[in-house]
């Protein structure tokens, strides 16, 4: 049997949503860094595709909202982050329930124990001093059944971007501070060994060496790091990135209760 063609009213709906997409892409500018997390798909596969309530702390301009209301069904989808232009985007955008600008460097967050399902913090505990991030941890242990966490592997300088302070890095990670805390820890980055072999390399000869040969030892560092990224799957500590995955046992307070 034949797929009816959608009716003009249909297809004058459909496209009156396109250009409503379009018209809110077009008012915004865009951020100062324009790729995205390589990990996006494992991130993605660590969300059940039931899940039926997601916390997205440090939800930044939506990268994690957008993908659960393309590829999951969420009853609730919140979004949290300290940075307010991150917030007005993400409302033109329309990707969450609900969106709450809160400071995280410490405060309990205003949800009850185990309030959501999956509480996701994406590429955020390193922007908090390392006490403050134990705090957060906490939190999110209290709030959700599950927690999906990711930061670097390694230590790496950053500023503040896109106007916004909070980016700065102020603390690293590392995965058996995970694994004392009970989470599953899994490397989704490059082999570390290539960036520390880069890093020398700077403080030797300074971030932008002018001879070829320096310039093809930093990129081809770099290539073998990549390619060499998926046996850290298994071993976490050698990769440039950590996922971090904890479910909270139903009746098991958080070390914060």
């Amino acid at each position: 049997m034949d797929t009816p063609l959608p009716t003009p009213a249909a297809l004058h709906t459909n496209q009156k949503s396109r250009d409503i997409l379009v018209e809110r892409a077009d008012s915004l500018e865009l951020p100062d860094t324009t790729w995205t997390h390589s990990a996006l798909p494992s991130i993605l596969d660590a969300i059940p595709v039931n899940c039926e309530s997601i916390v997205d702390l440090g939800c930044g301009r939506g990268i994690i909202g957008a993908l659960c209301r393309i590829y999951r069904a969420p009853n609730r989808l919140v979004g949290v982050d300290g940075f307010e232009p991150y917030l007005t985007f993400c409302r033109r955008m329309g990707f969450y329930d609900e969106l709450i600008h809160l400071d995280l460097s410490g405060s309990p967050l205003p949800f009850r124990a185990r309030e959501f399902q999956v509480a996701t913090c994406i590429e955020v505990i390193e922007h908090l001093p390392k006490h403050q991030g134990q705090i957060l941890l906490n939190e999110l242990e209290r709030i959700a059944s599950c927690v999906i966490v990711t930061t670097p592997g390694i230590w790496f300088e950053q500023d503040d971007y896109d106007g916004n302070p909070l980016q700065k890095h102020l603390s690293r990670w590392k995965a058996h501070e995970f694994i004392g805390r009970g989470y599953k820890v899994y490397g989704v980055g490059a082999l570390s060994i290539g960036y520390q072999i880069r890093r020398v390399m700077s403080r030797v000869i300074g971030p932008r060496g002018t001879s070829i040969a320096q310039s093809g030892i930093r990129n081809g560092a770099r290539r073998v790091s990549e390619a060499l990224g998926p046996l850290t799957h298994s071993l976490p500590r050698f990769s440039t990135k950590l996922l971090c995955l904890k479910t909270v046992e139903r009746g098991s307070p958080s070390k914060a209760e």
